[in-house]
């Protein structure tokens, strides 16, 4: 006792208080992640959790956010208070923001960019941005008068949401200047700006917007203009090989609009040959095995969809070692990859699954492919919420048939529904997940949280990511266990 009480006597003051490892919020030090300890809530909590309003540091209890409606749940982050002076100073920007000749005051553009660039634009891309990405794209932003007037657009928006206070007037101008520069564009369609980059990525944050707002006759329009648009310029394939950022936000926010997983307003023309031609079934066969040392292929899983999850699998481990990125084109290469795998499974989806003999099998692999990548991006503008309720009500219906013609002792199984049921959060379906988990767990004697995780990281697991996820599900399946023995 003694020696153990004069060890942790030693143990250096300045150590202890090392703002690396020492202070940050509980569930970074958790996860084993680097907290930023900035309060109320750190920014690897506000990117990742639901509803979560503050972090759990030493001296502050987590607070979640109360009277969310359940289908508009979205990251903690989004529901944080405003992290800046309530004036911020026109001098403050002025290295930083280019004015363009508008009805908006100019205090109005600082403000709104100062809010941009400290929080919003950090939830505008389809994947975990980083600063050197925002430094990219803000320059982009800022040459194109009408693609400005749309982001501020955006983030006057969003900051009413954050402070509870809508600004309608400058709403209305930034608006109504939005679209009278889009009209003058379409207008001239010789003009070289017509079908600029700036020009479609303006064209579909509106599209974004309008989803945003149910108005379907708006987003409708502007979702004909942008594929118009980009058929003018070659199809989204040849809008990536001159600018990548552009055509995976087009991607992104064309693919959340029009809300039906089946239907892709854009597609990469280069990612539907990589389905035509699937690779080499030996290099499908990399993704991890099954319960018994089974290779995915034994279980009637077919070449082009296992080689499709063997991307996803390799996404996930981008996740993980690029989570801060060293270049801007680390991150924009993660984004094109992500944006390519969703495309291939949300495609692949819509093939039958006669040909694999079992039933539901292939399909509930793409459909879980597709959640899986989805998970770090819900919350995110445009929201994908509506589409992830359409995915859950689909993977339920093929772990049915797959169910019934497979069993439920199977290590794949277990994936599937953990995927599907940390999506399925806020849902009704989420017990139905959590019932049949209970199945899954008894038959295959899993009887911890280490064991859970390992058997989720042997397929795909975005590692120190969505580990809180994944505890919550599985300590609601343990809680279900021990309700139902009480019965037995």
């Amino acid at each position: 006792m003694q020696g153990s009480n004069s060890s942790s006597a030693r143990v250096p003051v300045a150590r202890r208080s090392h703002r690396k490892s020492k202070t940050g919020c509980q569930t970074c030090r958790n996860r084993k992640v680097k907290c930023d300890e900035r309060r109320p809530l750190c920014r690897n909590c506000e990117k990742h959790f639901i509803g979560l309003i503050s972090c759990d540091f030493d001296d502050q209890a987590p607070v979640l956010a109360q009277d969310a409606p359940a289908g508009t749940n979205q990251v903690g982050r989004a529901a944080e208070p405003l992290q800046l002076p309530t004036m911020v100073s026109a001098s403050s920007y002025d290295a930083l923001l280019r004015r363009p000749q508008s009805e908006v005051p100019s205090t109005t553009f600082d403000k709104l960019a100062a809010y941009y660039l400290n929080s919003f634009a950090y939830r505008s891309f389809p994947f975990y941005a980083s600063k050197d990405l925002i430094d990219v794209w803000w320059p982009f932003v800022q040459a194109d008068d009408l693609l400005f007037h749309v982001v501020m657009l955006l983030s006057s928006i969003d900051l009413a949401r954050t402070s509870n206070i809508t600004d309608t007037t400058s709403e209305a101008q930034l608006f109504g200047q939005s679209v009278s520069i889009l009209r003058s564009r379409l207008a001239e369609p010789t003009a070289s700006n017509s079908i600029s980059d700036a020009t479609i990525a303006a064209v579909a944050l509106l599209a974004a917007l309008e989803h945003h707002r149910d108005n379907i006759r708006a987003l409708q329009m502007h979702i004909s203009a942008l594929k118009h648009i980009v058929d003018q310029r070659g199809g989204l394939s040849a809008v990536k090989a001159e600018n990548p950022m552009v055509a995976n936000v087009l991607f992104w926010c064309a693919l959340v609009a029009i809300n039906e997983p089946a239907l892709l307003p854009l597609t990469y023309e280069d990612a539907l040959e990589m389905i035509d031609q699937p690779q080499d079934a030996d290099d499908a066969s990399l993704l991890t095995h099954d319960g018994g040392e089974a290779n995915l292929f034994d279980l009637g899983l077919d070449p082009q969809t296992a080689f499709v999850l063997h991307d996803v699998q390799r996404l996930s481990r981008l996740y993980t070692a690029t989570l801060s990125y060293g270049s801007p084109d680390e991150a924009m290469d993660v984004l094109s990859q992500l944006c390519i795998i969703l495309q291939r499974l949300l495609t692949l989806s819509k093939l039958s699954d006669d040909v694999t003999g079992t039933p539901g099998l292939s399909q509930s692999c793409r459909l879980a492919g597709v959640l899986h990548v989805f998970t770090p991006l819900s919350g995110y503008f445009p929201d994908p919420t509506m589409m992830l309720h359409a995915l859950v009500r689909d993977i339920k219906s093929s772990l049915t048939k797959m169910i019934g013609a497979t069993g439920t002792h199977s290590h794949l199984l277990l994936w599937l529904l953990g995927v599907a049921g940390i999506t399925a959060h806020s849902m009704p379906e989420r017990a139905w997940f959590v019932g049949h988990l209970v199945v899954v767990v008894q038959d295959l004697e899993i009887k911890s949280w280490q064991v859970f995780r390992s058997n989720l990281v042997k397929l795909a697991f975005h590692d120190n990511f969505c580990d809180v996820s994944f505890q919550a599900l599985w300590d609601e399946v343990r809680q279900k266990q021990d309700a139902l023995d009480v019965y037995s």
